[in-house]
């Protein structure tokens, strides 16, 4: 099984799947038959839909960072269940400030949390639209770079389709998932792709979506839920997969059925969260905070 847990071997995994570095998302509606399933193989492709805003002006004290004035096409986000900044592989939790929000009385207001009261690893915006950040633990100024997704909530890999395998595709810095899957998809199989740094989960499938996942790596992903978010009526099982560093917890099931077999979760505050009434099997996991 994979042991992947540190930036340097991340940069060594994106470095081996050096064959296609893709800028654009991939939208799969091509699939085949439940007896004859069409297959996508991304051959080491890396979808990085991450902008390089390192060389940015930024505005420095200390290890708060603050941009001058807002990105291009990149307005605030309400929206805490993601991640909106990436410094190198880490994602970078919005912030906002609730208690301020309900001492306005105004319904709906948005109050970011201010630049000084933020924690290492917190980001929010300023009335202008300007994007501040305090460094994460374990990352300093001229260390690493820093990443905003794309403008829009594209996913790297999108199934439109049902009966495709999927493999060997490594999926970044999407603003939404890496790997999204939405409709009455069946036989839907991923099998050694990566979903590493994306704003929202790894892998996430929704409605009625049945869907296998073989020998994969999902990890540093921005969503409060987690690495791994199955919802909606989804049938899922996830079989010899590797977990780590996420924001929320490993998985969250608030589908129909899913089955968690052989997997390895460590550095996550949880393993398997569930809502509702999901019905979770589980078998052979290891799991090490």
């Amino acid at each position: 099984m994979l042991c992947r847990a540190s930036a340097i071997v991340l940069l060594l995994v994106t470095t081996a799947f050096s064959q296609e570095i893709r800028r654009t998302p991939l939208i799969l509606k091509d699939g085949g038959t439940a007896e004859n399933p069409a297959v996508f193989d991304g051959k080491g492709m890396i979808i990085d839909l991450g902008i390089d805003v390192t060389s940015h002006d930024w505005v420095e004290s200390g290890d708060v960072w603050t941009s001058r004035g807002p990105f291009a096409d990149h307005p605030p986000v309400a929206d805490t269940q993601r991640a909106a900044l990436f410094i190198k592989e880490v994602p970078v939790r919005i912030t906002r400030d609730r208690a301020a929000e309900q001492k306005s009385g105004e319904k709906g207001k948005v109050i970011y949390a201010a630049a000084e009261t933020l924690k290492p690893g917190e980001m929010g915006f300023k009335d202008d639209g300007s994007i501040c950040f305090r460094w994460p633990e374990g990352k300093t100024p001229g260390s690493a770079k820093i990443f905003l997704p794309p403008a829009g909530l594209a996913s790297c890999v999108a199934i439109a389709c049902s009966y495709l395998t999927v493999r060997n595709i490594t999926a970044l810095h999407a603003a939404n998932d890496g790997f999204n899957i939405h409709g009455a998809r069946v036989g839907i199989r991923l099998e050694n792709v990566k979903a590493f740094s994306n704003g929202d989960e790894g892998i996430s499938a929704h409605e009625t979506v049945q869907m296998d996942v073989f020998d994969s790596e999902i990890a540093w992903n921005g969503s409060s839920a987690g690495g791994v978010a199955d919802v909606g009526d989804s049938i899922t099982t996830y079989t010899n997969c590797e977990l780590h560093h996420n924001l929320g917890a490993a998985f969250f099931f608030d589908g129909k059925q899913h089955r968690v077999t052989n997997c390895r979760i460590h550095h996550q505050s949880q393993d398997i969260v569930t809502r509702g009434d999901a019905v979770v099997e589980q078998s052979g996991n290891v799991w090490l905070k």
